[in-house]
């Protein structure tokens, strides 16, 4: 399949972004601090209920008349609205709600002013201002994991045909391909890719059903509440729950940070892999970005392996703290029928430093293994350094199969023979092929040009190019969101 050279994005952020927007002031991207942060949350506030009164105006007109809504719309910004006189009045109230809906108030006309959060209580600006941004975040996130998933198939690809060794329990285990690795990790973020499209159609919930959920402000206005919501949340592009309490369950938070903790797994999987690979006892793969980096401050000569491993250990570090922040969430289920606010500051902490922190995780590891450099020859050693005993599974098969002589073995006779003479080639450093054709067990089954040719730890691969073929077809270039 035809395969373009997919450019990692941006990894931090840009000259003119104000560092403390970053989470914890280090970690995040321009396109997820855009999300995130105090001013932003005003804005998704100011969406939710400007799209509020736009819909009760579209559908009651002689409650909200449409001018009167047309002008509340266009002050819901913070273009018109300073934040600061927001955090002027919630410092006074207590009240973010009151805060926003205050200075919203004071840049329209009182005709205007008195349809501002009508049939609605605070929860329904929160809950739906939070999935608004949660929604735009996870656009982000799937953007980012395309990206890293693409880069690894592509990197899977270039080296299909580069003899590499698997091992199973740190140990030497079947001969394969370089690339065979990397189609395991793009078929995980392929996978998480596929959670995420999950949450993203059933997780994200809006509301408009007022202070317990049953519409009352609504039933005093003579209007349905249902169908209000229906068509609320269908415009904004959310779910909503038919039985709201005075927020949707908070189980469907928890889908959203455990579909984070998921994909942080995987990456942390994949940048241990390459930092192994990278260690010097196994020198496998280098960095081979042009724009190096100082290896260690007391350790010079690291410059000339493009310095410690920083991204993949960040990695483990943002799974280290997906972990926690998804018992913070599965803890934040606990809800008091039908209104409490224990989750309500946790749910700033977790969200904020998932997403900030997530695709900052994400971009980097992307452009770590855009940069991957492989040392070919270490990997065809790695596959020779073993005189061949990797192939005892391959010869142990064909002295079982009746096909293959006239005289089968039977697999414990054979497992126990092989793994005889795999340790005596290995330990006198000698041909395993040497070793099988001086033991007539061996010999008086297999001719030798037989064994010669099953003894070839290169050809002995089994489907390693066809799966990294698949994967490829299978996922490269797939969009998530249709």
């Amino acid at each position: 399949m035809k395969m373009s050279d997919t450019k990692p994005k941006p990894a931090g952020i840009g000259p003119d972004t104000p560092p403390v927007l970053l989470y914890l002031g280090r970690y995040g991207t321009d396109s997820m601090i855009d999300l995130w942060g105090p001013e932003q949350t005003f804005q998704f506030s100011l969406e939710a209920q400007s799209a509020a009164v736009k819909m009760l105006s579209e559908l009651h007109p002689q409650v909200v008349p449409p001018e009167k809504a047309e002008e509340l719309a266009k002050a819901a910004t913070l273009g018109v609205i300073d934040p600061q006189r927001i955090r002027e009045i919630e410092s006074a109230t207590g009240h973010d709600v009151i805060a926003i809906n205050r200075a919203w108030a004071e840049k329209v006309d009182a005709g205007a002013a008195t349809h501002i959060n009508k049939a609605r209580t605070s929860a329904d600006t929160t809950e739906t201002a939070k999935a608004l941004q949660i929604k735009s975040s996870i656009q982000v996130i799937i953007d980012s994991l395309e990206n890293l998933r693409d880069i690894t198939i592509e990197k899977a690809v270039k080296w299909m045909d580069v003899p590499h060794m698997d091992t199973t329990h740190w140990i030497d285990a079947l001969p394969t391909r370089v690339g065979r690795p990397f189609s395991f990790y793009a078929e995980m973020l392929q996978a998480d890719l596929d959670f995420w499209a999950f949450v993203y159609s059933s997780s994200i919930m809006g509301k408009w059903a007022d202070a317990t959920g049953n519409h009352h402000s609504a039933t005093a206005l003579d209007i349905n509440g249902i169908e209000l919501q229906d068509r609320y949340c269908e415009s904004l592009g959310l779910k909503h729950m038919i039985a709201n309490a005075q927020v949707p369950g908070r189980e469907y938070l928890a889908d959203v940070i455990y579909a984070m903790a998921r994909t942080a797994e995987t990456i942390n999987n994949l940048a241990f892999y390459i930092a192994w690979g990278k260690g010097s006892d196994v020198s496998l793969f280098y960095d081979d970005n042009p724009q190096k980096r100082k290896g260690s401050s007391a350790m010079p000569h690291k410059d000339m392996v493009g310095g410690n491993p920083t991204a993949e250990e960040q990695a483990e570090s943002f799974a280290n703290l997906m972990r926690g922040n998804l018992v913070t969430a599965l803890s934040s289920c606990k809800f008091r029928y039908g209104r409490d606010l224990s989750g309500s500051a946790s749910d700033r902490d977790i969200f904020n430093s998932a997403f900030k922190f997530g695709d900052h995780v994400i971009r980097r590891i992307a452009s770590t293994i855009y940069y991957l450099g492989l040392n070919e020859e270490r990997s065809k050693e790695r596959v020779t350094r073993t005189y061949g005993v990797i192939t005892a599974q391959q010869v142990m098969t064909y002295l079982t199969d009746q096909r293959r002589t006239n005289n089968p073995m039977t697999r414990e006779d054979a497992h126990d023979l092989m793994g005889e003479l795999a340790t005596i080639a290995y330990q006198e450093k000698r041909s395993f092929l040497e070793v099988l054709l001086a033991d007539n067990q061996v010999t008086d089954r297999l001719d030798s040009k037989t064994l010669e040719h099953i003894t070839d730890p290169f050809q002995y691969i089994g489907q390693s190019k066809e799966i990294i073929k698949a994967v490829a077809e299978a996922y490269y270039g797939k969009k998530t969101l249709k």
